[in-house]
Formats: C-alpha cells, structure tokens, sequence
C-alpha cells in the first residue's frame, strides 16, 4: 500500500514539472562563444532567447558550478528579450559541461539542444 502511495506521490511530482507550452519550449535557444583569457581560463559569453531565463540567469549560474566547477566574474544582462551571460573558468573544465548545464537550466520549459561553444 505504501509503494502505491509513493508511486502517486511520483507521478504528480513529474506531471507538475512537464513544460506549460510548446510556444516557449519553441523559443528556447542559445549561443555560445569563448576565448582563453589567460593561459589557465576560459572567458565565456552566451546569449540566451526564450522563457528559460527569466531568472536573471540564476537557475543557469547554479548548473553551470555544479557541471563545470569554479564560475568567476559571473554577470547577466538583458537587452530586451534576449539575456547575455559572461563568465569565467578554468580551462580544465570537463568537456561540454557549459553546454550540459544549458540543457538543464532550460529543461523546465523544453531543453536547448545543439548548442556547441565555438572558440571567439
């Protein structure tokens, strides 16, 4: 009896967590671009569009240190409906963890796929 309490408890868990609209989960994307700011870092400059990011980049910034580790000069700015984030790491980073923390950051209104940082 307690399984089939837990296993309902689950499912309305999952069933609040699926994106409102496929208008939003459609303007959802991205762009990314980085440079070496120094031998050991990484300047990093991505553009967001969609309803993803309405949290000035917060829900990202949190993705990003648990995908990538240390995030420094972190800044997020809007001009108009398009956000812009900038930041810092080191160079070690693991493989696409920028793009990884992408997906999940915007996964609640339809995940962003293909994003690839391209070298500035």
């Amino acid at each position: 009896m307690k399984l089939l309490l837990y296993a309902a408890a689950a499912l309305g868990t999952l069933a609040s967590a699926a994106p409102t609209s496929l208008t939003a989960r459609a303007t959802n994307s991205a762009s990314c671009t980085y440079d070496r700011n120094t031998r050991n870092m990484f300047k990093f400059w991505v553009t967001t569009w969609g309803d993803w990011d309405n949290d000035w980049g917060q829900g990202y910034l949190d993705n990003l240190r648990g995908q990538c580790g240390s995030i420094t000069d972190w800044q997020f700015s809007y001009s108009g409906s398009n956000g812009l984030a900038t930041f810092t790491t080191s160079a070690f980073i693991v493989a696409n963890c920028v793009e990884d923390a992408l997906w999940l950051a915007s996964n609640h209104t339809g995940a962003i796929w293909d994003v690839h940082c391209a070298l500035a």
